[in-house]
């Protein structure tokens, strides 16, 4: 049996509801759900994660990367919503196994 506090609860309702957004606007408009390796590295230092977190990801195959192009030094991106759902995959993790 799971026990969660209201306010987990709350977290995991939004977090599902930020998530629905992303597959929405993946589908809406494609090309916007591209970020790159840099721009995913800031974001997460925006949100308080430290950049190594998503080299953990992609080895534990949560989220897949593509290089845009053939070129050695062709940009490395990932999909938005990909990564969002780890994140949220991760904190329903710690609610889960307390």
């Amino acid at each position: 049996m799971i026990v969660l506090e209201i306010y987990e609860l709350k977290n995991i309702c939004m977090d599902m509801a930020e998530l629905g957004a992303a597959a929405n606007q993946k589908m809406v408009e494609p090309k916007a759900d591209r970020i790159k390796q840099r721009e995913v590295y800031r974001w997460f230092k925006s949100i308080g994660q430290k950049p190594c977190l998503l080299e953990k990801l992609v080895s534990d195959g949560l989220v897949h990367k593509k290089r845009m192009g053939k070129a050695i030094n062709s940009p490395v991106c990932y999909s938005k919503l990909e990564i969002q759902a780890a994140l949220n995959a991760l904190k329903m993790d710690e609610y889960i196994n307390k």
